[in-house]
């Protein structure tokens, strides 16, 4: 299973999508970190509230992780590659688990590297200011439930591009359901006084769960949710890969 998930790296790293995914994290993760210190209120300087909020602007890279999922998978049946990686290891559930473990190991170092700039950002910018970044425990379990997240979401990409597997079709579809449909979903519940039931789908679990939406479900619950559908995904996108004939 290690060497598949280093041939895994190896795919990743030999194309140039990697430069572009790395820099739109960093550049993404750098403007809202800097938006979100250089609007800071003075009483709210030194807050864990406003440590809270800092550390957010890290979940950018979790969306990054995404998109890195599902176009680990889509991208073999884009250029062909499916069926040489097929032919390597002909049992395709180890092929799919070890894109999910690489998203997985990607994911955290990601968003480990988007919680640091993060913090390098907050800390000068607040020593100039005089003032200094409130870290207690709570925050810190907040990093943690963050990177976990994005482990998450990278997991839920590799279950959606399995599922659907045309990389166009999976990325504008994805990125259209978790920025549009899903919000319109829980809009059209709530007229029948059901949004609650919006907040089990996959998105706003996850959203719930790294505590950039409130009033959602509770952490744990929503931890269980994400992790459902990333289980439920993924079950799904092996019974279509161990059904198809990719020759």
């Amino acid at each position: 299973m290690s060497a598949l998930v280093v041939a895994e790296f190896l795919k990743f790293r030999t194309t140039r999508s990697w430069i572009g995914f790395l820099l739109a994290a960093v550049a993404l993760t750098a403007i809202a970190a800097a938006g979100t210190v250089g609007s800071a209120r003075n009483d709210q300087l030194g807050t864990m509230a406003l440590s809270r909020d800092i550390v957010s602007s890290s979940v950018f890279t979790a969306f990054v992780a995404f998109l890195i999922g599902i176009m680990s998978v889509t991208t073999e049946w884009r250029h062909g590659t499916v069926t040489r990686t097929f032919l390597v290891t002909p049992r395709r559930g180890r092929v799919l688990i070890a894109k999910e473990l690489w998203i997985a190991l990607l994911a955290t170092v990601l968003a480990a590297l988007a919680i640091i700039l993060v913090l390098a950002i907050a800390v000068t910018w607040l020593a100039v200011e005089g003032s200094s970044l409130g870290l207690d425990g709570g925050v810190a379990g907040f990093v943690g439930r963050i990177v976990i997240a994005s482990v998450l979401w990278g997991m839920l990409g590799v279950g959606v591009g399995a599922v659907v597997q045309s990389q166009t079709p999976a990325l504008v579809g994805a990125i259209i359901w978790i920025l549009l449909v899903e919000a319109l979903i829980t809009a059209l519940l709530g007229l029948v006084d059901l949004e609650v039931v919006g907040e089990y789908l996959p998105g706003r679990a996850l959203s719930s769960f790294d505590g950039t939406v409130d009033g959602g479900l509770t952490m744990w619950a929503a931890g269980a949710v994400s992790l459902a559908w990333v289980v439920a995904l993924g079950f799904l996108g092996y019974a279509r890969m161990s059904r198809q004939d990719v020759t």
